[in-house]
């Protein structure tokens, strides 16, 4: 089966495409990615996944077509007013 996985960190990102076996589940698919060699500090216990830009669970089963990806936390800036607040 035909799966891509994906991850982006800043303006860089890769993307791999794969094909394997049926029936495959999500976190299958990126540990057959080569994504952790790259990435080592990525992780299925802490970092979010998806298909399509949509959460899902690690065991969710992929359909032919499928993108996996892993995305990084959401880093927030102070907003101005914050930082006047702690003066």
């Amino acid at each position: 089966m035909k799966i891509s996985v994906a991850h982006a960190r800043g303006a860089k990102g890769n993307w791999y495409h794969l094909d394997l076996p049926e029936p495959i589940t999500a976190a299958e698919a990126l540990r057959a990615s080569p994504v952790f060699q790259h990435y080592p500090d990525l992780d299925l216990e802490t970092h979010r996944i998806g298909i399509f830009g949509k959460f899902c669970t690690p065991d969710t089963e992929l359909k032919a077509g499928d993108r996996v990806e892993i995305y990084l936390p959401v880093q927030r800036e102070p907003d101005a007013d914050e930082d006047e607040e702690e003066d």
